[in-house]
């Protein structure tokens, strides 16, 4: 397994890359996992890849998993697997949590054909419908315990609640005498020593009757409570003690049954957590228009349109991607060029795309790239340096030096950023080369920015090495970011120091004293790389004409389907009129008929016989015709391929339906059309249904003048009918029924119930048409269907509920 050195990480900001993920995560659970993330095996890496993947195309269609409802609920399952009696607070977060955990695998079930890679989750994911069941009719929405389902919970509640209303009716009255006007301080009660008391001047103590219980910080004021309701505030006392009691009793067993399904819940806590971060991951690939490459088993980088992520979540339009390959032809990369032209950039590029890698996660450049995963990243870009500019010093770079070649193996990937700088230039460059050689001798793969000419030369006396440049606007004095394989750089030293206003004399006199030879070099590059740019100019004009060129064979390949379409159309046109014109010589021939009927009979027979061929002849061209469109569109019949169960079309009928049985010696279909509606069609009359068209794929949501509207693929699963999702409506008036159902739906979608199962029967139908007009304007209801068999045919309707 991969181990990368803190300091590595530090130089490449990797820190900063988990800050990005960890803000789209939605929990503190998924920040948390953040925290363990560490490299990963291969194919635990190709594995992940694809769930990133998958999940980031459900998202980019504007669906992803819900985890409202989920914190951090493992303390609280720490206690009750300990024995210990949890807060209703407690116990309110752990039901939200199991009401989301089965959002959440809907979610991946009902997906399951998009996020294939996600089966393990889903199929791990407990639907803890024990305690799920307890948690959800104990506790409501309020985060109170439910009175309803505990009788004797709900009588010392009502005892609780009569008892306070008598003793405030009472002290209501007290205040409200005309004889207590002048001996309150105040016509308001409140509570002292959990006793209900008035408010009394300290003067007129005497003037009622009862006991004090406190006295205010001036001592002008008593707190009294009046003999009157002495007898209920301690009925009032024990009432409450009661119910704190039975509260307690409740909680404690809610505490045990928490306590014996910890393992499952705590099993889902990890799953979400971890889908979270899946999730965040795949909004970061988004947002940096990251993709999943191919992880090779071999030690090589092929990048295309590589960026470096941070600088272009800052400025996405600005930002110039690169193609960056290393380890296949060669295995040292030395890129060269101007200062401040994104050298170092390019080597966090490698850095970071490396590491994302091997933790399993997508990277900033096209999906086309390909890397290997890497044992060692070993890097000196300086501990403290920005993204453009060096502050390593020749001691401290020859420190790691000295480490990275003790280090290296085929295995590793090494960056140096201005390889041995600091020193004698001579010098530098010899003992540059030297230590190159070393480490290449080591099959490391390794990239270096450099300014010496010597390292340029490598690449011609040995293939192993390989230059690359970083283009620079001579013109402008502006680097381009973009970098070029195969041709070495330019350093412009001169003439950026020239237009950062360096005197022209300096200018000059540094002209002169430049080596010969070197600016030779220098303008041999120079040129070279002025052709270069060149290429690429004309290659992209040659890029744009064979984009016109197919974009011409596609339109040319559309118009040529369309006049092929055009012309059936017209054929089936032409058939339509000459059966109007078969009906106009069919009313001809009717009344030559009554004109003859006295004339030979035979002749009679013969005209008639004339007109069914006609009839026959027109129908068969027509069929013809109508069989080679749908052919297009659809498979012929199979009797092999076909499955009872399987959708069909009905050419005859222009619909689809279900096939329930084959027989083959007739060469028959029998199919159902609609709920219940039965009949037998020829082989020759049925087409395959494509699967794609079919509601395999998903519904998509349309958001539009404030209703939802589902386009028609998406299903509403079977649903099993439970006390907590199902409305009985039978025997209401409309009215009354439509009411009552609003209100249930609206329980049903604050606890999480996706869907719900309203029973309204047959009688005269009135009922059930109401309610089926009612839903296409619910609030509540995102779609709805008759019952099937099994869930209560038409005497129901099955609603799918909003989130």
């Amino acid at each position: 397994m991969p181990e990368i050195a803190k300091r590595v990480l530090h130089i490449l900001e990797w820190d900063r890359i988990i800050d990005e993920i960890r803000h789209r995560c939605v929990t503190e659970l998924g920040r948390d996992y953040l925290e363990t993330l560490g490299p990963l095996a291969r194919d635990d890496i190709r594995s992940q890849l694809r769930k990133i993947t998958e999940l980031k195309e459900l998202i980019s269609r504007d669906e992803q998993p819900d985890f409202s409802g989920v914190t951090d609920i493992e303390p609280a399952l720490e206690i009750a697997r300990k024995g210990g009696i949890l807060k209703i607070n407690d116990l309110y977060q752990i039901r939200n949590f199991i009401i989301a955990s089965n959002r959440i695998r809907t979610f991946l079930q009902t997906n399951r054909d998009e996020i294939v890679s996600l089966k393990e989750e889903s199929s791990r994911l407990d639907k803890l419908e024990k305690i799920g069941e307890l948690l959800i009719t104990s506790i409501t929405d309020n985060e109170e315990l439910n009175t309803a389902k505990y009788p004797e919970l709900k009588k010392l509640s009502e005892a609780v609640f009569s008892t306070k209303q008598e003793i405030e009716k009472q002290l209501s009255k007290l205040m409200n005498s005309p004889t207590m006007a002048r001996i309150l301080q105040e016509r308001i009660y409140t509570n002292r020593n959990e006793r209900y008391v008035l408010l009394v001047k300290s003067a007129m103590r005497d003037k009622i009757n009862g006991t004090v219980h406190d006295v205010s910080s001036s001592g002008a004021t008593l707190f009294i409570e009046p003999d009157s309701v002495k007898g209920l505030n301690s009925n009032l006392i024990m009432l409450e003690l009661e119910l704190q009691v039975e509260v307690n009793r409740i909680l404690r067993k809610l505490s045990v049954e928490v306590g014996r399904f910890s393992g499952e819940i705590k099993s889902n806590l990890e799953i979400i957590a971890y889908l979270d971060f899946i999730n965040a991951a795949s909004q970061f690939s988004i947002a940096t228009s990251s993709n999943e490459p191919e992880i090779s088993d071999q030690h090589i980088i092929e990048l295309y349109n590589a960026r470096h992520p941070l600088l272009y979540l800052m400025s996405p339009e600005s930002v110039v991607g690169n193609d960056i390959f290393l380890g296949k032809e060669y295995t040292c990369l030395i890129i060269s060029g101007a200062n401040t032209g994104g050298k170092t950039v390019l080597l966090k590029i490698m850095g970071l795309c490396s590491l994302l890698a091997m933790h399993g996660l997508h990277i900033p450049a096209g999906p086309d790239s390909k890397i290997g995963v890497f044992s060692k990243i070993i890097a000196d870009i300086g501990d403290e340096q920005s993204l453009a500019q060096s502050l390593s010093t020749y001691s401290g770079q020859i420190v790691i030096i000295d480490k990275m070649l003790k280090r290296a193996d085929p295995e590793s990937l090494i960056l140096i950023d201005e390889i041995i700088v600091s020193t004698n230039p001579r010098q530098g460059a010899v003992l540059a080369q030297a230590i190159l050689e070393e480490l290449i001798q080591s099959g490391a793969k390794i990239v270096v920015t450099t300014h010496y000419s010597e390292l340029k030369e490598l690449a011609s006396s040995d293939q192993r090495f390989q230059n690359a440049s970083v283009s620079f606007d001579r013109e402008t004095l502006k680097p381009t970011y973009k970098l070029t394989i195969g041709i070495p750089g330019v350093s412009y030293t001169i003439e950026i120091a020239r237009n950062y206003g360096i005197p022209e004399n300096i200018i000059s006199r540094a002209s002169e004293l430049l080596d010969g030879r070197e600016l030779s070099a220098e303008a041999l590059i120079e040129k070279m790389q002025q052709y270069e740019q060149e290429m690429l100019e004309e290659r992209g004009k040659l890029g744009l004409m064979e984009e016109d060129l197919k974009r011409e064979r596609t339109e040319y390949r559309d118009r040529k389907r369309k006049l092929s379409k055009r012309e059936e159309d017209m054929k089936y046109e032409r058939g339509i009129e000459f059966l109007d014109e078969l009906k106009k010589h069919r009313r001809d021939i009717s009344e030559k008929i009554r004109s003859i009927q006295n004339e030979n009979i035979r002749r009679l027979t013969e005209i008639q016989g004339e007109l069914i061929r006609i009839q026959r002849d027109t129908a068969d061209k027509l069929k013809e015709s109508r069989l080679k469109s749908l052919r297009e569109s659809y498979t012929p019949f199979d009797p092999d391929r076909i499955a009872i169960g399987d959708r069909v079309f009905v050419s005859t009928l222009g619909k689809s339906g279900t096939v329930e049985s084959v027989d083959r010696s007739a060469g028959s279909v029998q199919i159902i059309l609609g709920n219940a509606i039965k009949s037998r069609f020829s082989f020759e009359d049925i087409f395959l249904v494509p699967e794609a068209k079919e509601s395999d794929t998903k519904k998509k949501r349309e958001k539009k003048k404030g209703k939802v509207t589902i386009s028609e693929e998406k299903t509403i699963p079977v649903t099993l009918q439970t006390q907590y999702n199902t409305v009985d409506l039978r025997g209401l008036r409309v009215e009354e029924a439509l009411n009552r159902m609003e209100i249930e739906l609206d329980k049903m979608t604050r606890s999480g119930i996706r869907t719900a199962v309203v029973i309204h029967g047959h009688g005269t139908g009135a009922l059930k048409e109401a309610i089926r007009n009612n839903m296409r304007f619910s609030s509540y209801v995102l779609d709805f269907r008759p019952g099937d068999y099994g869930e209560g045919g038409d005497g129901v309707t099955i609603a799918l509920l909003r989130d």
